[in-house]
């Protein structure tokens, strides 16, 4: 462990949605340990609506994957004239790394060989030491440690603006009870639960706990679909939030009481906002990508199941175990975080 000097500080984590919320934990300990650095973060367009309020960043480069040539011809006009004494790179993927490439002077710091997937140790001129894996935040922590930052902050923090808290109070006051947010949708179909079970569960919280389901999303094609599949075998119809931008769907989940999501961006955003979540998980560990630090009651784990050989963390994923989580499961999660969470 070491401590380096550093007035300029570069954080590469481009995506993805849940990997920058955990980033953003990751900024406000950094800024613990270097309150006078200027702090600059590149990232996609997409994450940096998520997070373009972070009072710990001085300055956004953004980064559009897609593109093309146009994009790293505007990335290195951009930093073509900067020196850096310290970058971080927290991405392990070639394209994250190149990225560094374009980056000069200083310290690269990045993971240990054995977890530098896509040959990042051929890139970093200073790695911090191996340890099994973890937690993807606390993997991001190690570098905290290896800096000598103690006593750092386990805080988010997304800061909305007056404009936006006006958009959630507007938008939550013409829905008379209590919400309980259902995130659909994944970016991997194995990741997702199934629509019947969903309509179950919306039909529980209408009918049983006499809360208003609403359904919360994006306005992609599949989650259109999925939203409408679920609201025709509903006895009621949800509310239905599926919109842009991000930061709309960042105040919707903070307005709702209890949110039930897959192992998706938008569940730790949740957890981030320390609204009680649900999280389903089967087909990845939550052990390394689950909710951080808060709500683990309301876990409900297929992917490490009674019995098993607990296996280290890793990135190894299940086919069909989303599917081995049922209504039941979830109602009974749902009662829990009402009785432990709502009625104090």
């Amino acid at each position: 462990m070491t401590k380096i000097a550093a007035k300029k500080i570069c954080v590469i984590r481009l995506s993805a949605l849940g990997d920058v919320v955990h980033g953003s934990a990751f900024i406000n300990g950094l800024r613990k340990g270097y309150p006078d650095a200027h702090i600059t973060w590149v990232l996609q367009p997409l994450t940096y609506d998520l997070v373009k309020n972070q009072k710990n960043v001085d300055r956004f480069i953004i980064f559009d994957r897609k593109g093309g040539k146009s994009s790293w011809d505007k990335l290195a006009e951009e930093l073509k004239d900067e020196q850096f004494d310290l970058t971080l790179m927290l991405q392990v993927s070639l394209k994250a790394s190149m990225i560094s490439r374009l980056i000069k002077g200083g310290v690269k710091l990045g993971f240990d060989y054995r977890r530098s997937r896509e040959a990042q140790w051929l890139f970093s001129n200073c790695r911090i030491p191996h340890k099994n894996p973890a937690h993807v935040l606390d993997q991001f922590y190690e570098f905290l440690d290896y800096l000598e930052i103690e006593n750092y902050p386990v805080e988010w923090d997304f800061h909305f603006s007056e404009e936006e808290l006006a958009f959630k109070s507007s938008f939550f006051e013409k829905i008379p009870r209590p919400v309980v947010g259902f995130v659909m949708a994944s970016s991997n179909v194995e990741k997702d639960w199934g629509i019947e079970n969903y309509a179950e569960v919306v039909n529980y919280v209408e009918t049983s706990l006499n809360m208003q389901p609403m359904l919360i999303g994006g306005p992609s094609g599949k989650e259109k679909d999925m939203a409408a599949q679920i609201s025709a075998l509903c006895k009621e119809k949800p509310v239905i939030a599926l919109e842009k931008p991000i930061r709309n769907t960042l105040l919707q989940l903070a307005g709702s009481k209890i949110v039930i999501a897959p192992d998706t961006g938008p569940m730790h955003m949740a957890v981030a906002l320390n609204v009680p979540t649900i999280a389903l998980y089967g087909y990845s560990d939550p052990r390394r990508c689950g909710p951080y630090g808060r709500f683990h009651d309301l876990l409900i784990d297929k992917y490490n199941l009674p019995g098993e050989t607990k296996e280290k963390i890793t990135r190894k994923t299940k086919k069909g175990r989303i599917d081995m989580i049922n209504p039941a499961d979830v109602i009974e999660k749902l009662e829990l975080a009402k009785k432990t969470y709502l009625e104090k």
